[in-house]
């Protein structure tokens, strides 16, 4: 008679309702990291795709640079000649040859400061930070603001338009 009559019908009902509850914020749980990574993935795919390509053009190899741009690339720059605002612009064949043939010393190295990826559907673009050395002697710094499509599934970089700065404590 005793400790038995707590398991009435109410009770198994209630403790089966709570398993139940149990169950689903199991579920949820399980869910919820995988519901916001869609958007995370993508930018983070996106800025590996980055990576690579100065990994490529610290390397100066041609494969990884030609992998990771689509075949209309191009790279743009915006700076100060002699006291005058002046652009450039340089074909993505260019650039791979003038990066594969450049001498080792002293090397290059661009190093990456910061990203800000926005992607929508199949483009995205990337405001990316950097200071530029040649070898141990600081060269200049800007921003990288990179232009990428998703082409057959992989992200292709398509423009790099760079800003070259002497003075870094300046910001635009």
């Amino acid at each position: 008679m005793y400790g038995f009559h707590f398991l009435s019908s109410k009770n198994i009902r209630v403790m089966k309702q709570f398993q139940y509850i149990v169950f689903i914020g199991q579920i949820i749980l399980f869910l919820l990291p995988l519901i916001g990574t869609a958007q995370i993935s993508e930018e983070e795919t996106v800025k590996k795709t980055i990576e690579l390509f100065f990994e490529g053009f610290h390397q100066k190899d041609a494969q990884i640079l030609t992998q990771t741009t689509d075949s209309s690339f191009s790279l743009n720059s915006v700076g100060n000649r002699d006291g005058k605002v002046v652009a450039t612009q340089t074909s993505g064949n260019a650039f791979v040859k003038a990066v594969i043939s450049r001498e080792d010393i002293p090397s290059w190295n661009e190093k990456l400061l910061s990203f800000n990826i926005k992607i929508d559907g199949p483009l995205a673009h990337a405001w990316v930070g950097y200071e530029f050395w040649l070898g141990d002697t600081f060269s200049h710094c800007g921003v990288n603001s990179i232009h990428l499509m998703k082409k057959d599934n992989t992200w292709r970089i398509i423009n790099i338009t760079d800003s070259r700065r002497e003075n870094c404590l300046e910001k635009n």
